[in-house]
Parts: structure tokens; sequence; C-alpha cells
């Protein structure tokens, strides 16, 4: 059996501010906080942060052991900054979604012209990602990166879990986020990074993160995935994993999921309907 012990969880999510026309507005000179040297307010509990990314609010959490931990500290962060951004303009509002294209008039500072300053990897190649570029150059996206912490960290094990993080939780966000924009920037299969204390796993996008129940949705794939992994689960072909993430495949996704027990379908169902409500 895999060593993977004493686990935490992190994240680093992002997400789009919107004016009440839904027009989403840059967050540089509104949020405060720049990348590795974020915004600590003084009533922040201790390892949370705030920062620009891009045209992006982008927040931390302090890596945690519990589901109601990880859940409570991503509905904090997204309260704090809602409230925070009010208070400048009470127009304003947050929104985790996983693209949108932005008018010009928001994309005219340095900051929103920065893309991929740090590449990420591709476990299914060995290398980095490459640059990201998108057809339309207004398109903007935001992530949900998964930081995972454990002992003895190493890349053997770490590029090994991203291939379950892949299956447990990239294959199923197919059929809940159905945007696929965002994977012309970021988000593609098998994307991470390698950390000090362990991995970053970067496909999933701010959708994800919409609210309590997708974020135990999330909490508990990502359990799933480690289980897995300590056991060497059976693992689908590469190719089919890559092919079903870039390509949005709907209906391969359904075919994974069952054919290896990857989640509740009608959890899916559930989730789904919950959205359009």
């Amino acid at each position: 059996m895999l060593s993977l012990n004493n686990i935490t969880i992190g994240a680093d999510p992002e997400l789009f501010i919107v004016d009440n026309n839904g027009k989403v507005i840059s967050s540089v000179g509104l949020i405060p906080g720049e990348k590795g040297k974020p915004y600590v307010a003084a009533d922040m509990p201790k390892g949370f942060g705030l920062e620009i990314d891009n045209i992006l609010a982008e927040f931390n959490i302090p890596p945690c052991n519990r589901e109601e931990a990880f859940i409570n500290n991503i509905e904090y962060m997204k309260a704090y900054i809602e409230r925070f951004i009010k208070d400048k303009n009470p127009e304003y509002s947050i929104e985790c979604i996983a693209s949108r294209v932005v008018d010009s008039d928001q994309l005219q500072s340095e900051e929103a012209k920065l893309f991929g300053c740090d590449p990420d990897y591709n476990v299914y190649t060995n290398r980095a990602n490459p640059r990201p570029v998108a057809k339309n150059t207004n398109l903007r996206s935001a992530g949900f990166h998964i930081h995972i912490g454990y002992d003895n960290n190493n890349t053997s094990t770490s590029t090994y879990l991203v291939r379950y993080l892949d299956l447990y939780l990239g294959i199923p966000s197919i059929l809940l986020d159905k945007d696929s924009s965002r994977r012309e920037l970021y988000g593609k299969a098998g994307s991470f990074r390698l950390t000090s204390y362990g991995v970053e796993y970067r496909v999933l996008s701010s959708y994800m993160m919409k609210n309590p129940d997708y974020l135990r949705f999330v909490w508990n794939q990502t359990q799933k995935a480690i289980i897995a992994c300590r056991h060497s689960s059976r693992l689908p072909s590469s190719q089919r994993v890559k092919d079903t993430i870039d390509q949005s495949r709907k209906s391969i996704a359904e075919l994974i999921i069952n054919e290896f027990g990857i989640c509740s379908m009608d959890e899916i169902k559930s989730l789904c309907a919950e959205s359009l409500e």
C-alpha cells in the first residue's frame, strides 16, 4: 500500500467580480494584495489571505483535515470578499464561474495582460503546459486549485495522485461544470504543480466552489482519490482521461464514472438540478 499519511487539504481559488448588469469588473485597484504578498486583514484568522491574479480576486485558506473546516474556510472568504467589494461599491458582487469574455475597458492594466508567469505541468506528458493563449484575447478564466499535503512527500507519489484526482474530480467536473472555454487557457487534464508540502491540482474551475454542496462533493471526491491512490486502484488509459477532460466529452465521462464507480450519478444529477434553481 502506498504511503499517504497526515493528509491536509487547502486551496487558492479565484473568482470574478461583476456589477449589477453582469459586467466583469477588474479586481486591479479594487482588491488589495498581490501574488506572493497576500493582503491579510487584522480580523482574518491565521492562514487566510486575499490578492489579485490577472483581473481576478484570489484568496488563500489554511490547510485542514476536516470536511467542515474546508467548506467553512472557503465560504468565509467568499463572504469576506463580497462584503469587501460592496463596501467599495454596493453594485458589485462575486461570481464563481469558469470563464468570461471581458470588456476591453477592464483589461488595460499590466496585470490584466499577464498570463502563466509560473508554468504548471502535465502529468501525462511530463512537460510544462504551453503558455496560455486563447482565440479571444479578452477571455479570462478562474480556477479552483486543490492543494494536498502529506508526510514525506515526493514527486513520484504526487504525480501518481494527480492521475486519481483526474479520475475522481476532473472527470465528474465535466458533467457539473458546463463551461469548456476555460481549457483554452488552463485546466487541461493532469495539470499540476509540485509544492514543498505535496501537490497542487489545477484542473477544476471556480464553478466547483459555487456553494457548500459543491464544496462537499469536491472534498469527498478528493478523499476517494487519495484512498484509491493508496491502493493503486485501476485507472482508465491516460488518453481516455485526456480526451474526456480536454474535449469535455460528457457521454464518455458518464461511462467512466459508471465503469469505475467514481460517484453516484444521482448525486451528479441532483447537483446539476440545484444549479438550475
